[in-house]
C-alpha cells in the first residue's frame, strides 16, 4: 500500500479508472546506472534508464526526499524554546509569566483562557530585570512531548494600579526540535507563531504583535489593573511531513535519462520508484544508487 500511494501521485489516473473494462498492464522492468559513484558538489549526476516503466519518481536522499522516511509522520527529538526579553520602567515584579497548555480550546476570550489548563514554565527561563535582549536560556519542553499532544504557548502579563506598570518586549523567539544529530527542526518563531491577544483586565493595554516581537506597555501609575495574554497557534512538537519523491516521468513522456545536481557534500541513497499503472492495476519496482558527493 505504501508504494501504491506513491504510484497514484505520479499522474492523474482518473481517466483510466473511469473505463468500465479492466485495463491490463505490462509487468514493469526498470534499471538505472550512473557513470560514477563519486561526484563533487555542483557536478551534474547523470542517471541512465532501461526498461518499460511508464511512471518514474525520484528520491534524491536529501532531507525531505529520503525514501526511508516516506511514511514518517513523527520524529524523536527534544523541544527547545528560547527567546530574549526586555523589561522597562517601574518596579513591579513578577509581571510576566510563560505558560503552556495542551487543552486550550482556541477560544481567545477571558473565559476561554480560564477554561484551559496552563502549566507555568516561567521558572525555566531567565527574564530581563532591565537589560535589553536578555537570553532566556534553552527551555526544555520534553515533558510536554511525553504527553503526545500538541501545545499552545502563552505570555501572560499582569500589572497593578498605583505605580508605573512594566513594559515587556519579547523577541528572537525560536522554538525548535533538536534531533539526535544536533540539527534543529523548526517548530515556530515570532513570525509564524499565529499569535493572538486576549484581554482579561483593562483593554487599554494590549499585546502588540509584529513579525519580530511581542510587546505590551502597562501604563502609568494611574492605569487600571492589567491582565493580558498573547497565545500562539497550536504547535506540533515532533510532527513532520513524510518525505516525498519528485515525479520525473509519466505515461505521456519518453525519457531515457535524468540529471541532478547536489549542492551539499554527503553520502546519499538515491531511490527511483518505477511503475506501470492503471486505475485497476499497479506493478512497481525500486532501484537504489549509492552516491558520495564531495
Amino acid at each position: 500500500m505504501k508504494h501504491i500511494r506513491l504510484i497514484i501521485t505520479f499522474a492523474a489516473l482518473g481517466a483510466l479508472a473511469s473505463c468500465s473494462k479492466e485495463l491490463k498492464i505490462d509487468p514493469v522492468s526498470f534499471g538505472v546506472t550512473t557513470p560514477a559513484k563519486t561526484y563533487s558538489v555542483g557536478d551534474t549526476v547523470h542517471f541512465d534508464f532501461t526498461g518499460n516503466a511508464e511512471f518514474i519518481s525520484f528520491f534524491s536522499g536529501e532531507p525531505g526526499h529520503d525514501y526511508t522516511y516516506r511514511d514518517r509522520t513523527s520524529i524523536d527529538g527534544v523541544p527547545e524554546l528560547q527567546f530574549t526579553s526586555y523589561a522597562q520602567y517601574g518596579t513591579q515584579v513578577n509581571t510576566l509569566q510563560v505558560l503552556a497548555s495542551n487543552d486550550f480550546k482556541q477560544v481567545y476570550t477571558a473565559a476561554g483562557v480560564a477554561q484551559g489548563t496552563w502549566t507555568d514554565i516561567t521558572s525555566r527561563a531567565t527574564l530581563s530585570t532591565g537589560t535589553d535582549n536578555t537570553p532566556s536560556g534553552i527551555i526544555n519542553l520534553s515533558d510536554f512531548l511525553a504527553q503526545k499532544k500538541p501545545i499552545y504557548l502563552a505570555f501572560k502579563y499582569t500589572g497593578t494600579t498605583g505605580s508605573t506598570q512594566k513594559t515587556w518586549t519579547i523577541s528572537n523567539l525560536k522554538f525548535n526540535l533538536k534531533l539526535a544529530d544536533n540539527s534543529l527542526l523548526p517548530i515556530t518563531d515570532i513570525a509564524s507563531g499565529g499569535w493572538a491577544q486576549v484581554n482579561v483586565l483593562n483593554p487599554a493595554a494590549l499585546w502588540t504583535i509584529s513579525a519580530t516581537q511581542l510587546r505590551i506597555a502597562g501604563g502609568a501609575a494611574t492605569a487600571a489593573d492589567n491582565e493580558d495574554w498573547v497565545i500562539s497557534k497550536l504547535l506540533y512538537l515532533n510532527t513532520v511531513q513524510p518525505d516525498v519523491a519528485v515525479a520525473i516521468k509519466n505515461v505521456t513522456q519518453k525519457i531515457n535519462s535524468f540529471d541532478y545536481v547536489y549542492t551539499k557534500p554527503g553520502s546519499y541513497k538515491v531511490v527511483f520508484l518505477a511503475a506501470n499503472a492503471t486505475g485497476d492495476n499497479q506493478d512497481y519496482t525500486t532501484k537504489e544508487v549509492e552516491l558520495t558527493i564531495q
